[in-house]
């Protein structure tokens, strides 16, 4: 890490010792800010060890190799998905005790250990407790820890930066790993495969240590790339009458909002519901084409880049639009586009399967930034850790729950139709109670706060105020 002496002044308090990451013999280099976007991305791409479109590669070799049925192997999966989920919401004190770089590498390594476990499975037994292991580990907390860091580093631009994170992870498991871990399986088996994966694992725990760091007020610098024009050694985050020089606007010391919090319950809920479709629909993606008379098979060949394209092309344009109107309004329009969605399924021909299909892939995709952002932005980053694990135990839950209401519908009815219709009335509701309750909790709730630039030579800082090292807020 490189460290700069410095000799400002804050308030009247001299500062020892700034760290400031890149910072080289005084002259700027790349913003720390971009640093974290782009290692905090990486480490959402190593997630594919237990992301159900990886792991659903191997689910063919390990039905022949183990002897088991498709529906024993699915309903091992649901076991360990749903019980991953229960686990998860534990999870945020254990980051704040720990820092994100110790968590970070730890729990990349357990995801290793589990990868070369699953390599040397031998009964059901084991395969169980492999697929909870991959769930928890990957799907779970490495993707949770990814959006704590790239959240810590991104504020006023934190809907863009996640939609990009996003958009990149999204190309990444859906169109080069399947790729990658097929030919793996053609050269090494899939249980080589899963070595393979095991190996990048532990050289993504090795990095992230060496880079990741905690929030910028630790280092007393800005966020969101940030720099100040006149050329002086500024950036230091104070809020506005207070002593402490943090960026968290609340007391840190201050006892997280409530899980029963009206708001908070509301996007998590409606996050589940859009898990719960949007995973259905996908599961059954080619059962519900074969449904449709009227819809030509070749159709479905295209759907599936259709379908990636909307939702890397999602990602990035709802994060923008997070930045420029509000979590509400996005989530509103996600909502709507999924209950539209569902509600034209059920008839869908040659000319609205290209209406359906691209607006249940923008509800997902909008849905996938809103869950990654709007909890830092409502209730700060100092509560994101505990908040952020419950919120993402409710989309594992989801996901992991989705095709079964509808399977079942379509074994009674011999169709989806009515799935699909109470999953569209349950979207208008969830999109109702956003508009109610969805809207920024007030001041002393969370959020961002507002803040003072204030320089290392004491400039812009009236109160006076010694600052040490005892009053960083650390995150």
């Amino acid at each position: 890490m490189t460290s700069v002496g410095g000799g400002g002044r804050i308030g009247g308090s001299s500062i020892n010792k700034v760290e400031r990451d890149y910072i080289v013999n005084g002259q700027k280099c790349l913003h720390y800010s971009y640093i974290a976007l782009i290692f905090g991305t990486l480490s959402k791409t190593l997630t594919n060890a237990g992301q159900s479109p990886c792991i659903g590669v191997i689910i063919p070799s390990i039905q022949t190799d183990l002897n088991l049925t498709l529906s024993k192997i699915t309903g091992l999966y649901l076991v360990a998905t749903t019980t991953s989920a229960g686990c998860l919401p534990f999870c945020g004190s254990i980051i704040k005790r720990l820092g994100i770089r110790v968590f970070v590498a730890t729990v990349s390594i357990c995801l290793a250990g589990f990868c070369f476990f699953i390599a040397e499975v031998e009964n059901e037994i084991g395969l169980l407790f492999c697929f909870f292991g991959l769930r928890f580990f990957g799907q779970g907390n490495l993707f949770n820890i990814s959006i704590v860091y790239i959240n810590n580093w991104w504020c006023e631009s934190r809907g863009t930066a996640m939609g990009i994170a996003g958009a990149l992870v999204s190309a990444f498991l859906l169109g080069l790993t399947p790729i990658i871990m097929m030919n793996l399986i053609k050269s090494s088996g899939w249980r080589g495969c899963y070595r393979y994966l095991g190996a990048a694992e532990i050289a993504g725990a090795a990095v992230a240590f060496a880079i990741w760091r905690e929030g910028p007020e630790k280092y007393g610098v800005l966020p969101d790339g940030k720099w100040e024009d006149d050329g002086k050694n500024k950036g230091v985050m104070k809020h506005k009458n207070s002593n402490l020089n943090i960026q968290q606007p609340t007391d840190p010391d201050r006892p997280p909002p409530k899980l029963t919090d009206r708001t908070f319950l509301t996007y998590i809920l409606s996050d589940l519901l859009i898990a719960l479709t949007g995973t259905a629909f996908y599961f059954n993606l080619q059962q519900i084409f074969s449904d449709s008379p009227s819809i030509s098979p070749s159709i479905i060949t295209l759907i599936y880049p259709i379908m990636a394209f909307i939702g890397i092309a999602g990602r990035i344009i709802s994060g923008r639009l997070i930045d420029i109107y509000s979590h509400r309004t996005v989530f509103l329009s996600a909502l709507i586009s999924n209950a539209v969605a569902l509600f034209l399924i059920p008839s869908m021909n040659m000319s609205t399967v290209f209406i359906a299909a691209p607006l249940m892939g923008y509800g997902m995709s909008a849905s996938g930034n809103i869950r990654g952002t709007v909890h830092a932005s409502y209730y700060g980053r100092a509560n994101l850790p505990r908040l952020q694990s419950v919120a993402s135990s409710a989309t594992v839950l989801g996901s992991a729950l989705g095709p079964f209401p509808f399977g079942v519908c379509r074994d009674f009815t011999g169709r989806f139709d009515a799935a699909m219709f109470v999953g569209g009335a349950a979207s208008l509701v969830a999109a109702w109670a956003v508009f109610k309750w969805g809207g920024k909790p007030g001041a002393g709730k969370g959020g961002e706060g507002t803040y003072e630039l204030v320089n290392f030579d004491g400039g812009g800082d009236d109160d006076g105020v010694d600052v040490d090292a005892d009053d960083e807020n650390t995150i």
